[in-house]
């Protein structure tokens, strides 16, 4: 790279790098301020707190990266203009590509870094962030002796326990557990206890009833038991395999998943969805940095201007991630959707990409900037006014 590019290559990476860090910082708190409530209330040590921290870094990164980048390359775009840096390059000859390598470059380094989060990573995290939860939900029962009591787990998940026995028995125990559409599964027995097998959580139910009922025919079966277990894990009955949400199996097994798996036979859509939103994600930081390139990669004399454009760089990227998110959560039960999670970011790659490399770059119709020049100017002018109008009237009568 020239000496101009590794400099506009330096300021956009910093930027994307700090930008990057505290947006996921603020929403990894937030993640973690939901599920925390689950830590606290069984007693984990400070070492749990912060492995769920870490496991909900992978998938914030997927979502944060693009707007990371489009921050970075944005500012620093409207930085060199105001500065009349962009002014200086082309008054000098350069050629617009030479400002394009450096968005290309962290563009694409970003994509690639998206890429392998969202299908090594972000799975391995997802199963890491799935056994802290479990382990804690397991600990529940030892704090959820409340008398009339529910706790909710999670969603359309609740226990009950009445009671504490001699010898860490657990007396009236109730589950309640409609996760699954569809069907309604409650457990109930008069005692129980919760082993630990390996690295296995076990509860032994004694002496009760498990009822299944369907919603779509609203039918009921009913099974008495002396003795039953559940895996705490993800509450199905010991020795069958541990059912594991697509989120948390890599994308080989999802390519080609176990014909026994769960949701192979019974939603087969949810496993579609997760390959659509993984081969998806990556395209959108390149897609992002492309846009601002076309719209701020070339120097504007109306700073106004070039803070509308700034503006449609926004609507343009917040509605294509938009519709991205809401496209790839019915890829699997629509085909157009799908191809529209893929075709959205690729015919702005395309279209975009093509501009900026034949060194065109688009602004705001000059109808529509001096429209918004004169409204920017009417509204201060009325503001102005109604402060001269209030000072008098705040200042009261002479004393």
């Amino acid at each position: 790279m020239k000496q101009i590019e590794r400099y506009i290559l330096r300021r956009m990476s910093m930027l994307t790098f700090w930008s990057l860090a505290s947006v996921t910082i603020l929403v990894m708190t937030t993640q973690v301020l939901i599920r925390v409530d689950v830590l606290t209330t069984t007693g984990q040590a400070f070492g749990a707190f912060l492995l769920l921290a870490a496991t909900l870094i992978p998938s914030v990164l997927s979502i944060v990266a693009p707007f990371a980048l489009l921050i970075g390359v944005s500012q620093v775009l409207s930085g060199m203009n105001a500065d009349s840096e962009l002014v200086v390059v082309e008054a000098a000859g350069v050629k617009p590509v030479t400002v394009l390598k450096p968005v290309l470059a962290l563009a694409a380094a970003m994509s690639i870094m998206v890429f392998l989060v969202a299908n090594f990573v972000e799975p391995w995290s997802n199963r890491k962030l799935y056994d802290v939860l479990a382990q804690a939900q397991s600990d529940l029962f030892s704090v959820a002796v409340r008398s009339g009591t529910f706790m909710e787990l999670e969603k359309g998940l609740f226990v009950q326990v009445n009671e504490k026995l001699p010898g860490g028995e657990l007396g009236g125990i109730f589950l309640a557990d409609s996760r699954t559409e569809g069907s309604e599964t409650i457990y109930y027995a008069r005692s129980g206890v919760i082993r630990r097998i390996g690295d296995t959580s076990i509860l032994h139910l004694v002496d009760g009833e498990l009822q299944q009922r369907s919603l779509s025919n609203d039918q009921i079966s009913i099974v008495t038991f002396t003795s039953y277990a559940l895996d705490m894990a993800a509450f199905v009955p010991t020795g069958n395999t541990v059912v594991r949400r697509p989120k948390e199996q890599t994308t080989a097994y999802l390519l080609n998943p176990s014909s026994e798996d769960f949701y192979t036979r019974k939603a087969p859509h949810i496993i579609k969805k997760e390959l659509v939103e993984r081969f998806s994600t990556w395209m959108y930081p390149l897609a992002f940095g492309l846009v601002a390139f076309v719209f701020l990669g070339k120097a504007r004399s109306n700073r106004h201007e070039q803070f509308q454009n700034g503006a449609l760089v926004a609507a343009i990227t917040l509605g294509a991630r938009g519709f991205g998110f809401y496209s790839s959560d019915e890829a699997g039960l629509s085909v157009t959707m799908e191809y529209l999670t893929y075709a959205v970011p690729a015919a702005i790659i395309v279209v975009f990409g093509i501009l900026a490399l034949t060194g065109r770059t688009l602004t705001i119709p000059r109808a529509w900037a001096r429209l918004n020049d004169r409204l920017l100017e009417a509204t201060t002018a009325r503001l102005k006014r109604l402060q001269t109008w209030r000072r008098p009237a705040s200042d009261g009568p002479a004393a």
